[in-house]
């Protein structure tokens, strides 16, 4: 691994299990997106010339981050969009605001070997340390 990409994968029994990390809690949302990304499309790193809107209300951080793991995962699964870029223009405790920069693949041109079904709740948690924030998010396979 080159550098801190803001993700690691952890040993999980049947899934999958992403430890996000982010000096803000922008940055934990954008490394995520970015963490799922590459197990979705490992190979791919396409220009972006889409972008896709997205605003989301939740009850909490734990809330907002599963929903826009999920908005992700849609668009990959329903349009085969794949995320170059994320960004988070707007976030509180209650709602995100956000830009998915990418591009559409046919499913010829998807290189993802692994189906990601669902970004689950289970063990979720977001933690406040002194250099910023992380969560493990456990991905259903």
């Amino acid at each position: 691994m080159k550098g801190d990409s803001g993700w690691t994968f952890l040993d999980h029994t049947a899934d999958i299990r992403m430890e996000v990390r982010g000096t803000t809690m922008e940055e934990l949302f954008t490394n995520a997106a970015h963490g799922l990304t590459s197990l979705l499309a490992p190979e791919t790193l396409p220009t972006p010339d889409r972008e896709v809107h997205v605003e989301l209300e939740g009850v909490d951080y734990d809330d907002l981050l599963v929903d826009w793991l999920r908005e992700i995962l849609f668009c990959y699964d329903a349009e085969g969009f794949v995320l170059s870029e994320a960004r988070v223009d707007a976030l509180s405790q209650s709602a995100l605001q956000g830009r998915l920069l990418g591009t559409t693949l046919s499913s010829e041109e998807r290189s993802g070997e692994m189906e990601i079904k669902a970004v689950t709740y289970h063990g979720l948690a977001i933690t406040r340390h002194e250099t910023g924030f992380s969560a493990q998010v456990v991905l259903d396979i």
